[in-house]
């Protein structure tokens, strides 16, 4: 099967963007639910600021599953997605809430972003066609150099919100889990990757970055295996998986969202002696910081080729 990541074909007459200004920008993203995206974009996030990065996440869920990892649900100030819409409805800056960890700002997700976004999008698309996706776009880059990373976590269930952050975005990143069913998210997430990169060419400078194993047995090498076969048969063979992965550890994963907090709070919580957190912590916190670093360096090698 040939890659959808491969051979443009018209090109719109789109505004000047200045895209070599935006390599800072990753997103996850997946056409199947469940497998991790919100864990990876809100660890990974989190990461980066505890390094001292400024950092943004911006939650383009409806389900605001952000909110949960961050511990913010019932907070006051949540607007449940208020704050997005109403910018993408008037093509106004994005207005994150402050500080949510040190370094870290989010614009949050949340239930207006389903039927009220659905509604005002679809008068948007037929008013501006194809341009309607970079409405996201627009709407960050007045407060894009505010940032050294931003994180886009994204929606398999409505894709207008997935095709406005793949015109937003520098990198994709494709979480995918091993239990079977990778093929149909991965061959949607394509064909979306396919129309803003190559057919529309809403985004010329978008790349998949790579794909990552979420909640897998860490020495299931088989399995992996198969896996990376799924990937490639799909996306084509130069796909790229990351060594790193997100081991399966159940019993902390329903600890951080029941708690609001990242994995490193977790296990810091745990060496200052609440030992109701369990040991395998530990071996979690690796997972996301390997994984974020390699990331990162990724991104940067392939910056560096590009340019030369």
């Amino acid at each position: 099967m040939s890659s959808p990541f491969a051979a443009p074909d018209s090109r719109l007459n789109l505004p000047q963007i200045p895209w070599g200004s935006l390599s800072h920008i990753f997103m996850f993203g997946n056409g199947k639910g469940g497998v991790g995206k919100s864990s990876v974009s809100a660890n990974a996030a989190g990461k980066a600021a505890r390094s001292g990065l400024r950092t943004l996440i911006i939650d383009c869920n409806a389900q605001g599953n952000i909110a949960r990892e961050l511990g913010y649900k019932r907070a006051e100030w949540n607007d449940g997605g208020a704050g997005l819409l109403e910018s993408l409805r008037t093509g106004t800056a994005l207005r994150p809430q402050r500080n949510v960890r040190e370094n870290l700002d989010v614009v949050m997700g949340g239930p207006a972003l389903g039927d009220e976004f659905g509604i005002f999008f679809h008068t948007l698309l037929a008013k501006e066609g194809p341009h309607a996706y970079l409405r996201l776009l627009m709407c960050l880059l007045p407060i894009a150099h505010e940032y050294q990373i931003i994180i886009l976590d994204t929606p398999p269930e409505n894709p207008s919100l997935q095709r406005l952050a793949l015109s937003t975005a520098r990198w994709l990143v494709i979480p995918v889990k091993s239990d079977g069913g990778a093929e149909d998210g991965l061959a949607q997430i394509g064909l979306e990757f396919s129309y803003v990169r190559f057919v529309s060419q809403l985004n010329p400078h978008l790349e998949l970055l790579g794909v990552l194993l979420f909640d897998t047995g860490r020495n299931y090498t088989g399995i992996h295996a198969d896996v990376r076969q799924q990937v490639q048969k799909v996306l084509g063979e130069e796909a790229h998986m990351f060594k790193h992965l997100i081991g399966h550890t159940e019993s902390v994963a329903r600890l951080v969202r029941k708690r609001g907090l990242l994995v490193q709070e977790l296990a810091d919580r745990r060496r200052e002696g609440d030992r109701s957190v369990p040991e395998t912590v530990e071996g979690l916190v690796a997972d996301y910081e390997g994984f974020t670093e390699e990331m990162f360096a990724r991104a940067l090698e392939l910056r560096k080729d590009a340019a030369a």
